[in-house]
This record gives C-alpha cells, sequence and structure tokens, in this order.
C-alpha cells in the first residue's frame, strides 16, 4: 500500500489510561507524544499539583512550553522575568531553555494543561 493512499491510526486517548508520571509534588498524564501514542510534532499532557507542591527548576532545550491553568491557582517562574500569579482560564508561555517552575500557592489542587512543540520534551 503506498503512504498516499495510507489510513492514519486514529486512538482516544483517556486520562485514566495515559501513561502517568507520579512524583512527590503532583502527577503528569501524557495524552499525546511520541512515546504515549506517536505523535510527530508535539507533546501534551495533564499536570496535577498539589497544594504547596512545586516542580523542580527545569528547562526545555529543545522546545516551548505552554502551560494552561485548568484549575487551582500557582505561581510561576521563568528565568529573567518576575514571577507570575495564575488562575483557572490564564495561559503562559515558556520559551526554549529557559529554567522555570510551576508553584501551587491554592488550597486546593491545581490542574495544568501543557503542551510542548516537540513529541519528546
Amino acid at each position: 500500500m503506498s503512504r498516499i493512499n495510507a489510513v492514519p491510526k486514529i486512538a482516544v486517548m483517556r486520562q485514566g489510561e495515559a501513561p502517568s508520571e507520579k512524583y512527590p509534588w503532583g502527577d503528569i498524564h501524557w495524552l499525546a507524544s511520541k512515546a504515549a501514542n506517536g505523535a510527530a510534532e508535539l507533546t501534551l499532557g495533564v499536570t496535577t499539583v498539589e497544594p504547596g507542591g512545586k516542580n523542580p527548576v527545569h528547562r526545555h532545550p529543545n522546545c516551548e512550553e505552554v502551560l494552561y491553568v485548568i484549575a487551582g491557582e500557582i505561581e510561576h517562574f521563568v528565568e529573567g522575568t518576575p514571577r507570575v500569579r495564575m488562575q483557572a482560564g490564564e495561559c503562559i508561555l515558556i520559551p526554549r531553555n529557559l529554567k522555570h517552575q510551576a508553584v501551587n500557592i491554592g488550597r486546593a489542587p491545581a490542574q495544568l494543561l501543557v503542551a510542548f512543540s516537540s513529541a519528546e520534551r
């Protein structure tokens, strides 16, 4: 069969079935990535940060990150900029290779949608 006539494999990824990572501060469910379902150009995940929790300061040398707050309240640090407070409905773009960190400053778990411009973040 030629590639032109190939039918792409489309499958629904459910959060409860998605590959996940558990940390002391919360968890990440990978809804799309090269490893999760063969994505070629992006990574998408849902992250929960427990009250008082924070992920380590880190960077992504190979991609940008977009972070959208679904629920809760976080303070976000991005290298070279003032810290920003974010709540549900707010979004931030983190440029490639800048150190950053999310801290849950609320009393409830914060739920974040995170997207990366690479299938291998």
